[in-house]
């Protein structure tokens, strides 16, 4: 095959993590450059840097990315893949719509009992009510946001 007609490699995103595939692809062309040098002696000889810049070229990942990973592969003798960091789920996703409405009955038998609902109030009602789960004061507080609930500062001195 003609080295003319090889596609340019695709490059690695910025910003996008490099892979255990991708890493391990780095090393076997750093080993094939460094057998070939070994094998023919009147070849020219590469420097580290040109030799990194050759890698970049064939795989599309950045100089600085792949100086990492050989580091890292010549201190551990492998290489390891980015830990990817666990979506934790909101109050608001981990309450089904069965409980938002049981929360919002509670809130608006309040005002049926011609109470003011405070904050502090539908929480000790919530947290009492068995079926319901227990919810942390600021937890219930984003809850009842996200359930488009809109509160007031009111005085207690208002005529």
């Amino acid at each position: 095959m003609d080295a003319n007609n090889i596609s340019p490699a695709k490059l690695n995103p910025r910003g996008k993590f490099v892979g255990t595939g991708q890493k391990a692809m780095i090393i076997n062309l750093y080993k094939d450059k460094m057998k070939i040098q070994a094998e023919n002696p009147e070849s020219p000889r590469l420097s580290y840097k040109e030799m990194i810049q050759e890698i970049s070229k064939a795989c599309g990942i950045g100089r600085r990315t792949i100086i990492t990973t050989l580091s890292e592969y010549k201190k551990q003798g492998t290489v390891t893949s980015p830990n990817k960091k666990k979506r934790r789920l909101t109050v608001d996703e981990k309450v089904d719509d069965f409980d938002k409405n049981a929360i919002r009955q509670k809130v608006h038998s309040f005002w049926i009992k011609r109470e003011i609902p405070t904050l502090s109030k539908m929480f000790m009602a919530v947290n009492e009510d068995e079926s319901l789960p227990d919810f942390k004061r600021s937890s219930f507080h984003k809850l009842l946001r996200s359930m488009n609930f809109v509160y007031q500062k009111k005085t207690g001195m208002s005529i």
